[in-house]
């Protein structure tokens, strides 16, 4: 060991240490939110907050069949129970009237400042009149026995005119007493989780808990338990994605590992190649947790990537060496052309360092610091451990002589030209093709799992997840003030049948201005006293029964208003903390809308009639907006990363002519694959992006390699057998991504894999190799 290598192993020594602490402690999501930029633009930031954590964020559609309807509706209310009694569900929900206590009882105690039908007219003779007839219709009726223990409180029906504007429109079938689908075959539940929708472990926790509950309601075997909903599908999305990521990393550092042993024909130089690699991952993955506090799913899976890049520097060294030349003299030869190999993918990563995307910077911290810290293990490391000398060449099985077959096909360099016009002329026509703005198509979610959940969502007029109103002002108050303005032409809306329903917050906390003119609204006691014995008159209720009545709205004349913290121990509180968000200064209210029939014509309708205080917002199209300004911001950045590569080119080689023939076979490789994909109907996202980055890296690689002089004829042997190996590293890796359910991986890895083979290919057709004289 010489002296200028200890330094060297005790930094790499350190690295391992630190780095091995951090990862094994490290906080990793799936969410895919948490990738999502920070927006300076308050819409996108309420986009954000809605996918994360709005009210449909929360909600758990549950479907149970397979049985008949008796043996369902007491599943259901089994269920129902089951599922409040564990403590994850602020709500849980089956249209049983006989569940609603909890409900029932805030309602009782505020129903007089919640009620929009307390006017000073409502307490009139005569309108006391028509609430008590009303009531002994309902007596009569299959629901009277529920209504009667609430007459002598409640005869003007305060609690079911407000349960009624919770639930505008359509509402789910019933059957049996609690919620059924349309056709009678389902039972439906909704629950409403207490945790955010981003907290995963809570939802699984919750999914678990609807399982278990289903499991022991009772039904046959052939029953059926379905569950839909933002949560379900984040915990199904990050079992996707850990195993996928784990199995693919697994999958490609086994195939790597074969691959370099039949190269290698030992052990040895096996295991040192590995090292740059692993370690590489290790501290990528590190930097990433300190740098971000957490690391995402997609990010782990793409260090499977640095597998088939990264294994690349120790290859190089080992396929270039001679039998007993010592490591030390093998890098001395290939070390200028490989540390510009090396710091043009460091330089191509540097660039997205610089992306206000998370998912984008975070694979940049995970390249940049993996590709650097595997060429210093290569420079440094390896040749500072045993044995330090290469004993034997590597093995020849692999054929290598279709890359100098191919430079010298000067056919195959006109197609290749004429494929470039040809591809040129499909992305001028199909340009409207290329691109991908729907951030749902980063999920796993499949597409019955999301026809499903439309299905569901509309069997029980569930918010949709798609639209959502928003109301701004400067303060609470003004915001409730504009909400309860916005309810009647929202309700003309339904009546129309361009919406089913809606949720706005001031259902369940009105502004203090309608609060106080409904206290304002209530009579004195000896007033509504007198009113009410005028009002009862031939009618066949017992004096005294409505006592309860008169002693309620005597304490509500006088009862504090109703503030947010009232409600902080009931089921309205998330309710009302979802809908009702401050944003810095401001305030904005969010109203979501169930089953959106016409989107154009709603939004015309709400711009002529409420005004411009209540904007229409299309979470896709906005998320589509999110997603086309961000990937312009992409566009920039590997446009940057580009002219940085080519300065540190010319840097290196000093010779535009070879500049050239180095950046033409990853550029002409991009748009060969682009177009591939394009012609297949696979659109690119912004991970397409990252993508082609790489394929800019590695075929600069590759090109370096194959344009560099050589000594004599057997190092060009060498040199191909070095490319060969490379590219099936590469492929092995990118390969086995290509395969993932998650498709950013499946981007990922389908583009890598195209692009990477292309370069070589083309940096074959295009290479003019020198032997020095």
């Amino acid at each position: 060991m010489t002296l200028h290598a200890r330094p060297a192993l005790f930094l790499w020594i350190l690295l391992l240490f630190f780095s091995g602490g951090i990862v094994a402690n490290m906080t990793m999501t799936t969410d895919l939110t948490a990738l999502l930029p920070h927006s300076a633009d308050h819409r996108q930031e309420l986009l954000v907050s809605q996918l994360r954590d709005g009210v449909a964020a929360r909600l758990i559609l549950i479907g149970l069949s397979g049985a008949d309807g008796e043996a369902l509706a007491q599943a259901s209310r089994i269920m129902a129970r089951t599922l409040r009694d564990t403590g994850l569900f602020a709500s849980v929900n089956n249209g049983d009237p006989a569940d609603f206590t909890v409900i029932r009882e805030v309602l009782m105690r505020h129903r007089y400042l919640l009620s929009a039908a307390v006017t000073s007219e409502h307490f009139s003779v005569t309108a006391l009149r028509e609430a008590l007839e009303r009531q002994l219709q309902f007596l009569a009726s299959p629901a009277g026995a529920l209504m009667k223990a609430a007459l002598p409180s409640d005869p003007t029906g305060e609690v079911p005119h407000i349960l009624a504007a919770f639930t505008p429109g359509e509402g789910p079938s019933m059957h049996q007493g609690v919620w059924f689908s349309r056709d009678g075959t389902r039972a439906l539940l909704v629950a409403e989780t207490s945790a955010p929708g981003f907290a995963l472990d809570q939802q699984e926790s919750a999914v678990q808990a609807v399982r278990t509950a289903f499991a022991s309601a009772g039904l046959p075997e052939q029953a059926h338990l379905v569950m839909t909903g933002p949560g379900v599908f984040a915990v199904e999305s990050r079992a996707t994605i850990q195993r996928d990521s784990w199995r693919l990393s697994v999958i490609a550092i086994t195939v790597v590992t074969v691959l370099l042993f039949i190269v290698y024909r030992s052990a040895t130089p096996l295991l040192l190649s590995l090292l740059p690699v692993l370690t590489g991952l290790l501290v990528g993955v590190a930097a990433v947790q300190t740098w971000f506090g957490f690391v995402h799913g997609i990010t782990l899976g793409f260090g499977a990537t640095l597998i088939g890049e990264a294994v690349d520097y120790p290859a190089y060294v080992f396929t270039q060496g001679i039998a007993g030349e010592r490591l030390q003299q093998t890098l001395s030869r290939v070390w200028p052309t490989l540390k510009l190999a090396v710091l043009t993918t460091v330089f191509g990563a540097l660039s997205l360092l610089f992306s206000s995307i998370t998912g984008l910077a975070q694979l940049g911290v995970l390249a940049f610091v993996g590709v650097l810290v595997a060429g210093f293990v290569t420079r440094w490391i390896l040749p500072a451990l045993p044995p330090g000398v290469i004993r034997s060449a590597p093995h020849q099985l692999l054929p290598v002589t279709w890359l100098p077959a191919l430079a010298s096909t000067h056919r195959v360099r006109w197609f290749m030209w004429g494929g470039a016009l040809l591809a040129l002329a499909t992305l001028a026509v199909r340009h409207a093709d290329i691109w991908d703005n729907d951030l749902a198509n980063l999920s796993p979610v499949t597409s019955p799992s999301k026809h499903l959940d439309e299905q569901l969502r509309k069997d029980l007029g569930a918010p949709d997840v798609r639209y959502v109103l928003i109301i701004e002002g400067s303060s609470k108050e003004e915001v409730l003030q504009r909400s309860e303005a916005a309810e009647l032409p929202l309700r003309r809306l339904v009546d129309d049948g361009l919406l089913a329903g809606f949720d706005l917050p001031s259902l369940y906390l009105p502004s203090d201005s309608s609060q106080r003119k409904r206290q304002a609204a209530l009579p004195p006691s000896d007033v509504l006293a007198a009113s009410l014995a005028d009002a009862v008159k031939g009618l066949p209720f017992r004096a005294g029964l409505f006592e309860p009545f008169l002693h309620d709205v005597e304490m509500a004349r006088t009862s504090p208003l109703i503030d947010i913290v009232n409600l902080q121990q009931t089921p309205f509180f998330l309710k009302i903390r979802s809908l009702l968000i401050r944003t810095g200064d401001a305030w904005a209210g969010l109203v979501p809308l169930r089953h959106v029939t016409s989107p154009a014509a709603l939004a015309d309708r709400l711009a002529r009639e409420a005004g411009p205080e209540l904007t229409f917002l299309d979470l896709k199209s906005e998320a589509g907006r999110l997603v086309n300004g961000y990937r312009h911001e992409s566009l920039r950045l590997t446009a940057i990363g580009l002219v940085a590569m080519t300065i540190l080119l010319w840097w290196g080689l000093r010779d535009t002519a070879m500049v050239s023939r180095v950046l033409l076979p990853p550029l002409l490789a991009i748009l060969f694959v682009v177009t591939l994909l394009t012609v297949i109907g696979e659109r690119l996202s912004l991970f397409h992006l990252v993508s082609l980055l790489l394929v800019l890296g590695i075929g600069l690689n590759y090109a370096l390699f194959f344009n560099r002089p050589f000594s004599d004829e057997e190092e060009k042997r060498r040199t191909w057998l070095s490319l060969t190996v490379c590219l099936l590293a590469t492929l092995s890796a990118f390969g086995a991504l290509a395969f993932s359910r998650t498709p950013v991986l499946h981007a990922i890895g389908l583009t890598v894999g195209l692009g990477a083979a292309g370069s070589l290919l083309i940096a074959a057709i295009l290479g003019q190799q020198r032997v020095s004289q």
